[in-house]
């Protein structure tokens, strides 16, 4: 393939121009998102040392997010109504990555009186969805975790994708431009030095909350089930527009959480760049989720005890179905056999390493375990 400018393909006023002109809308939105849209945009051009493909794949994601705003703003337009939508007792699974929070996640759609995103509305939230097991997008997205398995063949092993399946909220969130989905992906050390600082603004959380209006307007359920690393680093924010959040925190050991997010970084930062440093993988991700987990304290240690509920990885690997009955005692939600029947199903299919084992070491990203639980002691439980 010829090599791709990076300078050319990811202006960030070339794809504003061209999603526009690919819908024929012009309302993105408020203008929030164009602080972290351009920062992004220049440390792709400047730092990630992208390859042709990654180049091709940072501008079809852009270009994605921008289109869904657009639509988003006339889905908005056209049905004002929806921004009256209630979204009560959001239930948010919290945690540093990798320590469980996909396994509880996928336990808590289980509910079938629960609302929970599927990926395909994630990546296509708008227009509002009329129906969540028929809806064109959804063949849609198929074809795209086909194509990107095959360009990341062992993203599969850390985190398979399914269309139709619970996704984190990440695919939501990034429309903002404010998420560290955009840090697994590439390098980008002046874009993350800004998102850290910003990333709990409560701004990214009311576009959020306007997306789950959108999404729950016609496909309504009890109550949300949401889940992603992000929303540890955006707690503050989280609680001033979902002020009746009820919380899950999982929590495992720092040396067995950082180089599995490393590892799955590498992963996906190799399918879009051919230099991947893993010592400075390892280095970002130590740095990065120490900031987080001393700030999600200070947030925490000033909110409401009651809003919130820690769940150890060992327990929850121990007793998945135990686990989420004391997280439904907790807080107050009605649990239900054909909920529990439905948990028994879902593990009896999905064991642990279905689709391979996710392999990886410590010091491979040159980490020490040692210093690593230091470094963490008093942060996680």
């Amino acid at each position: 393939m010829p090599r791709l400018s990076p300078d050319i393909a990811l202006n960030a006023e070339a794809l504003l121009e061209k999603a526009a002109a690919q819908t024929g809308l012009s309302d993105f939105g408020d203008d929030s998102y164009r602080e972290p849209y351009n920062i992004l945009l220049q440390s792709l051009q400047d730092e990630a040392r992208l390859n042709t493909l990654g180049v091709i794949l940072m501008q079809r994601t852009i270009l994605r997010l921008l289109t869904n705003r657009l639509l988003t703003e006339e889905a908005f337009a056209t049905h004002p109504e929806m921004a009256q939508t209630p979204i009560e007792r959001p239930l948010y699974i919290l945690g540093f990555p990798r320590s469980g929070t996909t396994l509880l996640h996928n336990l808590l759609a289980c509910d079938p009186a629960s609302r929970w995103l599927r990926l395909w509305e994630g990546l296509h939230p708008a227009p509002a969805p009329e129906s969540l097991d028929n809806d064109s997008r959804i063949a849609q997205t198929e074809e795209f975790v086909t194509s990107f398995e095959k360009i990341a063949p062992l993203l599969a092993s850390a985190h398979k994708l399914n269309a139709t399946g619970p996704e984190e909220c990440l695919w939501l969130i990034e429309h903002t431009f404010a998420d560290f989905i955009f840090e697994l992906r590439a390098n980008i050390p002046s874009y993350s030095r800004w998102l850290a600082e910003h990333e709990a603004e409560p701004v990214w959380y009311l576009y959020y909350r306007r997306q789950l209006q959108m999404l729950s307007w016609k496909c309504r359920g009890s109550h949300w089930v949401c889940k992603a690393p992000r929303h540890l680093s955006g707690l503050s924010g989280l609680l001033s527009v979902f002020p009746d959040a009820r919380i899950v925190q999982t929590h495992r050991s720092a040396e067995s959480v950082l180089p599995s997010i490393c590892s799955l970084c590498e992963i996906t930062r190799s399918a879009a760049s051919d230099l991947v440093d893993k010592e400075l993988i390892g280095t970002h991700w130590h740095q990065r989720l120490l900031e987080v987990g001393r700030r999600s304290a200070k947030v925490r240690s000033a909110s409401n005890a009651e809003q919130f509920l820690d769940v150890q990885y060992n327990d929850l690997v121990a007793d998945p179905i135990g686990t989420v009955h004391r997280i439904y005692v907790h807080h107050g939600y009605e649990y239900s056999d054909p909920f529990e029947n439905r948990m028994k199903l879902w593990l009896a299919g999905n064991r642990q390493h279905k689709h391979g084992p996710h392999r990886y070491s410590i010091e491979e990203f040159g980490l020490e375990a040692e210093a690593v639980r230091r470094d963490f002691k008093g942060i996680e439980k």
